[in-house]
């Protein structure tokens, strides 16, 4: 063999295992694990803020065959934050839409990671101009939002609200209103309208009581379908007057009650109590008795045994063995007003402080029956 042959076929010996190598790749080692190959990802988007691999990195495990259920929903819910970063809301949408349609389980196990995020731009839509401004914002921001989306919003809203109204009622009002808005965009009619009401309430505790009234005069104008709330504002309002001191008008507005919602049997009922003690603290005992009267022989609605129960007592016309007990339930502290009433109007003042005293602590905030017991406690309670 000559020289050039033979050195051609040394150098095709070197070249083979060179080619063997250029078609097949370097050595593989173990292949890393999908929950490693996620971590990856997460680099490659929050470390190296390099959002596209990073969202084909996340497709690359939620596409792998054999993942489990949990870790490709966090995939794919990573893989449309990603989509947004890059402005593609389309996409996000899209890829969030299917985690939530195959994985709905592992999907209400992972914390609410999206809307911190999404309730930041719900404030931003909340915050444009004015209020039909700011409505208007809204509704475009929630249309562009799947429907189990928009509830969990609506849910942490109003779990934020009642967090903020333990520590700092006036606080909560700006997120109430929020949670009002979004209920409403889900036709959740009753639910805003108690919860507007929940603002005139907060109003009423600090003492803003224009506010107070407004805030109740917009449950009826804003849903006037919600009679049940309407009717219970109704009775607020009558007690805002009454609180300031000015009786006609509390008068009327607990006579609007019933005349505005008559089949609101249980607010009509109540409001005839309140106005009848009003007038009874006001010195008009014949028209507090008229009141009370009025309920248990013109209304005297078998249903509302309870409240009937009441008014014979007040009356003192209660049956021998009758009584009435201070349920654990919203109008606790409401009966053990009316009892300690009972035993005052009976000179039976130690056991009417009593019940005062125990109408103030069954109160949650600051309502009328707790301020009208305060009152009564006093050397010389005021009408």
């Amino acid at each position: 063999m000559c020289h050039h042959a033979r050195n051609a076929v040394v150098l095709l010996a070197c070249l083979l295992p060179l080619a063997a190598v250029a078609a097949t790749g370097p050595p593989q080692g173990p292949m890393p694990s999908l929950a490693m190959r996620y971590q990856d990802a997460w680099y490659q988007e929050n470390g190296l803020q390099d959002v596209g691999k990073a969202v084909e990195a996340y497709r690359a495990v939620a596409e792998a065959e054999g993942a489990e259920p949990a870790l490709v929903a966090r995939a794919l819910l990573r893989m449309a934050a990603c989509y947004r970063q890059l402005g593609d809301e389309a996409a996000a949408g899209a890829v969030e839409l299917t985690a939530r349609r195959r994985f709905p389980d592992e999907i209400a196990k992972f914390p609410t990671h999206r809307l911190e995020v999404l309730e930041k731009q719900l404030d931003e839509a909340f915050n444009v101009g004015d209020t039909t401004t700011a409505g208007q914002a809204i509704v475009r921001f929630l249309t562009g939002l799947d429907v189990a989306t928009v509830h969990s919003i609506c849910e942490s809203v109003y779990d934020q609200a009642s967090a903020r109204r333990r520590s700092d009622p006036l606080a909560s009002i700006p997120t109430l209103r929020k949670a009002i808005a979004i209920s409403t965009y889900l036709r959740q009619i009753e639910r805003s309208a108690f919860a507007q009401k929940e603002i005139g309430d907060i109003y009423m505790s600090a003492g803003r009581p224009d506010e107070a009234i407004a805030a109740y005069r917009k449950v009826q104008q804003n849903f006037a379908r919600s009679k049940n709330a309407g009717a219970w504002a109704q009775v607020s309002i009558a007690e805002v007057h009454r609180l300031r001191g000015r009786l006609a008008e509390a008068v009327e507005a607990y006579r609007a009650v019933e005349r505005d919602c008559p089949g609101q049997i249980r607010q009509v009922l109540w409001a005839n109590l309140w106005m009848g003690d009003a007038f009874r603290v006001a010195g008009r005992t014949a028209d507090a008795q008229a009141a009370w009267r009025h309920v248990l022989e013109d209304l005297a609605e078998p249903d509302y045994a309870d409240l009937m129960a009441i008014a014979a007592r007040l009356l003192g016309q209660a049956e021998p063995g009758q009584s009435v007990d201070v349920a654990d339930d919203e109008f606790a502290n409401d009966v053990a007003y009316f009892l300690a009433v009972e035993h005052e109007m009976a000179g039976r003042r130690n056991e009417a402080r009593r019940l005062y005293r125990r109408c103030i602590a069954l109160s949650k905030g600051n309502d009328w029956p707790r301020a009208l017991a305060a009152r009564a406690l006093e050397p010389r309670a005021e009408p």
